[in-house]
């Protein structure tokens, strides 16, 4: 199958005869009037014909995977269908993607009406889709890798030299570069799948999607699993395989010391020789390319901050020179009886 070229703003498949997409100015000026992160509707809402998805939350990615699953399903004449996208473009941090519309319920909706309530709800070697950092729910933070990685094996690599620090038991990752590569949509969350009338399956939302090894499309259903109260769909999902080849328990591993930050294993895999010439080179050849980059910066550490200041001779200054110390610093107040 022959990928499309995602250019900004990216048109994809034609509209039925007599349908107007919406387009850039339209949904600037007069449709996308909410300030959200991630936001979805029916347009228009009388009679949808299309389903807008637009935020800062929301990824080019999800263009690109999205039109890839609705090619790539079509061609294999899959029961399972991907909306197709007429219509996309990034304006600053914001995407907005105009879909086709499906009618019927999300499989998150089915349960509800079968059980009294869903009992937890979930929170993208290859790469994203758009060609930017791997988009997978294992990166626990905010389900981005906090690297680039060229290969399995890279992968491999620096995974191993983490749990090398932060786990104390022998579990490490091995073989990934022999496991076969996937289009792994990580996010298995129910509402992200509309199920029609005549039981048609239709993914909703691909932001979480890359191309990776099979090891981590398994270990996305383990991960569901896990999180939705025992609910187990392995047996309706096929997985290539190497023979001697699983690394689930590995990833699972993985995941669970990268819990509340993925930027540990970042900070370990940048000791390694050579690693930040390899980041700058990967960064330096996608520079010019449409991807996800919009990593949200946290500032400097603490640390970074003292080095800095110690490097330039800055130890001992007011840090906020515009600032006036108050005259009691450093100094016991004074009681003041009158105001007990």
């Amino acid at each position: 199958m022959d990928w499309p070229k995602f250019t900004n703003p990216y048109v994809g498949i034609k509209p039925p005869l007599g349908v107007h997409v919406p387009e850039r100015e339209e949904l600037l000026s007069s449709i996308c009037k909410k300030d959200e992160p991630r936001a979805g509707f029916p347009y228009p809402p009388e009679a949808p014909a299309f389903w807008i998805k637009y935020g800062y939350a929301v990824y080019w990615n999800e263009v690109c995977a999205q039109t890839v699953a609705y090619d790539g399903l079509r061609q294999i004449q899959s029961s399972v269908r991907a909306p197709g996208v007429y219509y996309a473009f990034q304006e600053g941090i914001v995407t907005y993607i105009v879909m086709e519309y499906i009618p019927g319920k999300t499989a998150l909706q089915l349960l509800e009406e079968t059980h009294d309530k869903v009992e937890k709800e979930a929170h993208s070697i290859g790469s994203a889709i758009s060609g930017g950092r791997i988009r997978h729910t294992i990166f626990e933070d905010d389900d981005v890798a906090p690297l680039h990685f060229e290969s399995a094996q890279h992968f491999e690599d620096i995974a191993n030299a983490y749990l090398e620090r932060a786990y104390v038991g022998d579990i490490r990752i091995h073989g990934l570069a022999r496991d076969p590569m996937v289009f792994c949509q990580s996010d298995l969350y129910p509402g992200n799948f509309i199920i029609d009338a005549d039981n048609r399956v239709t993914a909703i939302d691909l932001a979480k999607t890359s191309i990776l090894p099979a090891s981590f499309a398994k270990f996305a259903v383990a991960y569901y699993r896990h999180g939705y109260g025992g609910v187990d769909i392995s047996p309706w999902v096929y997985f290539p395989g190497t023979e001697g080849i699983d690394n689930t328990r590995a990833l699972g591993t993985l995941t669970s010391r990268l819990f509340s930050s993925a930027e540990g294993l970042a900070e370990i895999g940048l000791e390694l020789p050579g690693e930040k010439e390899t980041q700058s080179r990967i960064k330096s050849t996608l520079k010019d390319q449409l991807i996800d980059e919009h990593v949200f910066d946290r500032g400097p550490t603490v640390g970074e901050v003292i080095a800095e200041w110690e490097a330039n001779g800055r130890v001992g200054e007011h840090p906020f020179p515009g600032i006036e110390k108050c005259s009691w610093v450093g100094e016991p107040r004074q009681r003041r009886d009158d105001l007990l």
